[in-house]
């Protein structure tokens, strides 16, 4: 069977035994050009949408894609029996790629041959490098991607793709001069070097070649054009290498003439070693920097700007490895060696030391200063001489590692964050194989270490200490004597006690009253901000020794991305443990009371906050101090303060509903329960009228319809008797929903009748939408569809007057269903896209999820079955994630919800459904939205 051989380096073509594939048009070119330029990797549905119409695809596109995927899976498999799994276009997750057969892609033949051809220019064999470049750059038959010039998706590819040409017509003009030829060279390089006047390469071959074809005075003045452009252009001095060139020239040197390329100017430089003065040499490091390829991105650009970039971080971030890694890139691409000064403890004056080195590697490189200073610790006391440097010399940049900044004017701080989980896991990995010699056998072999369990525990040994590169290198030694789930334990509980403190022994002791205020801040687990100090902390001057803690990188800024403005701290795990320390036992007992005082506050706000406008704020507010809410529910379970638990857990139960967290939601709350006992003043009532109305509501979402009703009629006696008749009216509502939920409809209507009159008396309009959605909703379990519907508009209006979000949600959504049991199936369609648009991807997960179970029930009875089966599949599979089961929620006739189920014909779209994120779903469905 024959394999489609792809190539876009050029116009995109594919051929089948010598015959060009009819492709199609505009569209199906691109989906295949998009999948081919993610090099196998999976490229998702919603992706390629967004790449064929933009922001405002046709409520067609589902279809239309998967057309051109079935067209095009023909023309690339023609001969591909029926029913047989897809060897070339596959299917992958959620999404499609494209796996072309061995040597049958043209970008995968090119980069083998050149990379095997700059080899051989580097060892000299230039004859050979030839035969090699030669048929690697007749595969361009134009511009990489020359269809798509300007689609986003392809540019970074291209740019790749470019470069690699660019490098492999560099060494083959290096071969040709080194075979003697230098005059077919020159024509050529004189081109290339004028159109890319940065390269120092170009420039040193053109004055090679020139200088061996006998054409000496032009090749001293192409040298002196490339000194010129690169200072008067980049505002860069040459590197060594064209110094050296020049100088051999001058002397007409017969290394020029009779030593084919030995003089550097052909073959790819070694990279320079950094130069090191008045101190100790910096080594090579033995291993690969790993996770760090973004960050080396951002130094190399801030350097283009700043004079000063300082990369700063709490002890064991990687800050000396980082720097030094750029070190020797900038060396490698520049070959220009950097001054590298490394930090000597108990240095009497660093800064002499600083500029003495700098005077004297100016020197070495027969230059006024090197290009680049790397400081690799000092601290502030170096501030003074770095900044007479670059005062000196406007084009020197200095790139310093610290714990604090310098503090200077015009200083660029990149905040080193720990390592992603993933570049963790992987650090962990390469380390404990080099650890262990078993473990360096099994890597090339299938099923090799660590296997996707033991993958699990990594993660889990990475997260215990904080994803810090050090404290993972020195968990990863200790995995040969260890078992990986005694490491993650260990290390979850006492990290400092396997893996030694994380101080740095460089840096000074803290004054008290910041140490006081470190230990303090120990107490919060998942960070805090300004007002949460303020609370817990309390100390006038907090906020300045706040900031001299970050500027120390003891306490780390968290922002919400790139370009927001910061307003939460955090402490690393191996930092928090140390820092628990600082307190004595008395302090430290306050500081947990208070930690809980604010979060019982905080929780009693969240309960009124949940029922405005405010809403989502408030929900992603909640989910930023989840770990807080654990860390003070534990706490006051261990001190047996019952009272606590139930405030806390009252007030946060609306966020567990809204997440789905319906299992540790109920914990919660029944541990609070039965240890608060049962305190018959009103207040304490109340509290746990508001504790039993959120256990029904978790129980209702979890399926468990029995347990809700039992709960709120507890809640609703509770309040009754505490004599609050605003928690009384609202645990009516609650009733009267999971009443109608058991199909009990007279209790349903009964309670949602003494809800209604309860919220009339008491003027609440928030209570007044909700007593009216419950109202339709026990009007629609009777049978009453056209009373149902007319009330549950009339509370989706009335909710959205007063901001109450869920309630016009829960009653839109309910409107739906009562479309749909009505037969108006395009209206509820329409009104079922709206709300689940509307939601998106918000932090209201089980809202989100019936309503988009109702989407796509209305799509499938609409004619659209593939959307709505990939719908139902992606609401299945995540609220089993979860731990929800949407079609269970909030109705008693559970069969009503099979009314528009996934065909049989459309099972393959359910199952793809099954691994779809919520967002690729929220994708999907602003597609059809739009």
């Amino acid at each position: 069977m024959a394999e489609p051989r792809f190539g876009v380096l050029g116009p995109l073509e594919v051929a089948l035994d010598e015959r060009l594939v009819d492709l199609g048009g505009p569209r199906p070119r691109m989906l295949l050009a998009l999948l081919l330029s993610a090099g196998g990797r999976e490229v998702p549905f919603y992706r390629i949408v967004e790449v064929l119409w933009g922001a405002e695809p046709p409520a067609s596109a589902l279809g239309t894609v998967h057309s051109h995927l079935t067209r095009l899976r023909r023309a690339l498999e023609p001969d591909r029996p029926p029913r047989s799994p897809a060897r070339v276009l596959v299917r992958v997750g959620a999404g499609y790629a494209v796996r072309p057969a061995p040597g049958c892609f043209d970008v995968e033949r090119f980069s083998g041959l050149a990379a095997e051809g700059q080899k051989l220019v580097g060892r000299g064999r230039y004859g050979l490098a030839c035969e090699v470049l030669d048929p690697a750059l007749a595969l361009w038959r134009g511009g990489a991607y020359a269809d798509f010039p300007d689609a986003p998706f392809a540019l970074q590819e291209v740019r790749q793709l470019e470069e690699q040409r660019m490098q492999a017509r560099i060494d083959r003009m290096a071969a040709e001069v080194g075979l003697g030829r230098p005059e077919a060279a020159v024509a050529e390089l004189s081109g290339l070097a004028r159109a890319h006047p940065g390269r120092e390469r170009l420039w040193q071959l053109l004055a090679v070649a020139l200088y061996r074809a006998g054409r000496r005075v032009e090749a001293l003045d192409a040298l002196r054009e490339a000194r010129s452009t690169l200072t008067e252009r980049f505002g860069v001095d040459p590197g060594p290498a064209l110094h050296e060139l020049e100088a051999a020239m001058l002397r007409h040197d017969p290394v020029l003439v009779d030593d084919p390329l030995s003089d550097r100017s052909s073959a790819p430089a070694a990279p320079a070693a950094p130069v090191v003065v008045d101190g100790p040499l910096l080594p090579v490091p033995a291993t690969g920097l790993v996770g760090r390829a973004a960050e080396l991105t951002v130094v190399a650009d801030l350097l283009r700007v700043s004079r000063i970039v300082t990369v700063t971080g709490p002890p064991g971030i990687g800050k000396s490895r980082l720097v030094l890694e750029y070190a020797h890139r900038h060396a490698a691409l520049t070959g220009v060696p950097p001054l590298l000064l490394p930090a000597e403890p108990g240095d009497p004056d660093p800064e002499a030391r600083l500029v003495e080195a700098v005077r004297a590697a100016g020197a070495a490189a027969r230059s006024d200063r090197p290009s680049l200073v790397v400081v690799d610790g000092g601290g502030a006391v170096l501030a003074g001489a770095v900044r007479r440097l670059t005062d000196a010399d406007p084009r020197l940049r200095v790139l310093v590692a610290g714990r604090e900044p310098l503090g200077l004017p015009g200083e660029v701080l990149l905040e080193l964050p720990p390592l992603p989980l993933d570049a963790a896991v992987e650090l962990f990995a390469a380390r404990a194989a080099e650890a262990d010699p078993g473990r360096r056998q099994d890597a090339g072999r299938a099923g090799a270490w660590p296997s996707p369990a033991e993958r699990e525990l990594v993660a889990a040994v990475c997260a215990a200490v904080g994803c810090l590169p050090r404290a993972v290198e020195r968990a990863a030694a200790l995995s040969r004597a260890l078992p990986l789930p005694a490491l993650a334990v260990h290390l979850r509980n006492a990290p400092a006690a396997l893996l030694g403190p994380a101080a740095d022994p460089l840096d000074g002791p803290l004054a008290p009253d910041e140490a006081t205020l470190l230990g303090r801040l120990a107490v919060f687990d998942g960070g805090w901000d300004l007002d949460a100090m303020a609370a817990v902390a309390p100390d006038p001057a907090g906020p300045a020794r706040l900031a001299a803690l970050v500027d120390r990188s003891l306490v780390q800024v968290v922002r919400d991305g790139p370009g927001s403005a910061a307003h939460r701290y955090r402490l690393g795990r191996p930092q928090r443990q140390d820092a628990a320390g600082l307190l004595d036992d008395d302090e430290r007992a306050r500081t947990v009371r208070r930690h809980r005082d604010w979060l019982r506050r905080l929780a009693g706000d969240a309960a009124t906050g949940l029922r405005t406008a405010a809403a989502d704020d408030w929900l992603r507010r909640l989910h930023w101090e989840r770990r807080n809410v654990r860390a003070a529910l534990r706490t006051a379970l261990a001190d047996g303060d019952g009272a606590a638990v139930v405030d806390i857990a009252g007030g946060v139960a609306w966020y567990w509903f809204h997440q789905g967290a319906t299992a540790e939601g109920t914990a919660w709350l029944r541990a609070g329960l039965a240890a608060a006992g049962q305190d018959r003043t009103a207040p304490r009532r109340a509290a746990r009228s508001r504790a039993q109305l959120g256990l029904s509501a978790l129980r209702s979402i979890a399926g468990d319809v029995p347990d809700a009703v039992a709960w709120a009629h507890a809640a609703v006696g509770e309040a009754e008797r505490a004599g609050h008749h605003y928690l009384r009216a609202d645990a009516l509502c609650c009733l009267s929903f999971v009443a109608a939920a058991s199909g009990d409809a007279a209790l349903a209507a009964a309670a949602a009748a003494r809800s209604q009159r309860a919220a009339e008396v008491g003027g609440w309009p928030d209570l007044r939408a909700q007593a009216g959605m419950v109202s339709g909703n026990a009007r629609y379990l009777a049978g009453d569809l056209a009373g149902a519907a007319e009330l549950l508009a009339d509370a989706q209006r009335a909710a959205r007057a007063c901001g109450y979000g869920w309630v016009a949600t829960v009653a839109g959504w309910l409107g739906v269903e009562v479309a749909l049991d009505q037969a108006r199936h395009e209206e509820a369609r329409h009104a079922a896209l709206a709300l689940t648009d509307r939601l998106g991807s918000g932090p209201a997960v089980s809202s989100w999820l019936v309503t988009t179970l109702s989407l796509a029930r209305a799509l499938t009875l609409t004619g659209d079955g593939e959307a709505g089966a990939l719908l139902w599949g992606a609401v299945t599979g995540i609220g089993q994630r979860v731990g929800l089961e949407a079609q269970r929620i909030g109705r008693a006739n559970t069969h009503r919800s099979r009314h528009g189920a996934p065909a049989q014909r459309h099972a393959a779209a359910y199952v793809r459904g099954l691994d779809m994120t919520r967002a690729q779903a929220a994708a999907l469905i602003a597609t059809l939205a739009a």
